[in-house]
Parts: structure tokens; C-alpha cells; sequence
């Protein structure tokens, strides 16, 4: 498998344990690193390219705190325009904006949508897919 690590971004500890273990479960051999604040992980992006442990995907709430999906999103794009090549980014939310599917659709970094919880059909399409694409590129 070349996908390695995943990224989970959610001020909800519970929902970062449970999608952990979700991930641990289905691919044992996939890494999950969780964030409560998106600005810790934008931390992590800012030691590019130092940073040893890339994520392949993130798993990114809208509703946080300090800096929230949309806004980490748009500083990534200003700081960071290399993700976009680098990794997957999925909005995992429990958002009832009628906005919020429409703008994740139109945002350059965004390559998916899905309510919380995050469900096994979803990771494993989800993972299946981009490791699909990896091997494409190889």
C-alpha cells in the first residue's frame, strides 16, 4: 500500500478516536494522526519540506474553533499550493449548511464531502481510490 498516513483534523476528541480506530481496523498498515485545532496542523504543513510524515488524506471538520475548515482550507492554499499534488483533502462534517456540500465541491482542494460519522464504505472508497490513483502515477 502506498498511502501511509491520514490526517484527522476535528475539535471532537471522540470522533478522532473513533475514525482512528476506524482507519486502524480496515487498514492496519495506514498511520492516523489527529488534530483538535486546524491550526496545529497547519503547524505540521509549515515544516514542509521537513515535515517526514506527509499526509496522503485529511479528514477535515468545518465547525472548530480559532481557525475552522473553510479558513484552514483557504490558508492552505495561500501558504501551501503543493498539497493540492500532494494529498487528498475530504470534508467530514456534521454541518446542516445547505452551503457547505456546494462550496467543498468548488474548492480547488477539496475532493469530497461526507457527513459525520465517517462510515466504512466511505474510507474504504475513499482509500481505495487514491491508492488506485498512486499507483497510476507510478
Amino acid at each position: 500500500m502506498n498511502l501511509k498516513n491520514v490526517w484527522l483534523i476535528d475539535d471532537d476528541p471522540m470522533n478522532n478516536v473513533f475514525n482512528s480506530y476506524l482507519i486502524e481496523d480496515h487498514f492496519p498498515e495506514i498511520k492516523s494522526e489527529s488534530f483538535l485545532f486546524a491550526g496545529d496542523a497547519l503547524k505540521e504543513l509549515d515544516k514542509y519540506p521537513r515535515l517526514r510524515k506527509l499526509p496522503d488524506i485529511i479528514f477535515l471538520d468545518i465547525s472548530m474553533p480559532i481557525i475552522n475548515g473553510w479558513e484552514f482550507l483557504d490558508l492552505c492554499l495561500e501558504r501551501h499550493p503543493w498539497l493540492k499534488s500532494r494529498c487528498k483533502i475530504y470534508m467530514l462534517t456534521s454541518s446542516i449548511n445547505p452551503k457547505d456540500p456546494r462550496m467543498a465541491v468548488e474548492h480547488p482542494l477539496v475532493s469530497g464531502y461526507m457527513q459525520k460519522p465517517l462510515k466504512s464504505s466511505f474510507l474504504i472508497e475513499v482509500i481505495n481510490d487514491n491508492e488506485a490513483k498512486a499507483l497510476q502515477r507510478k
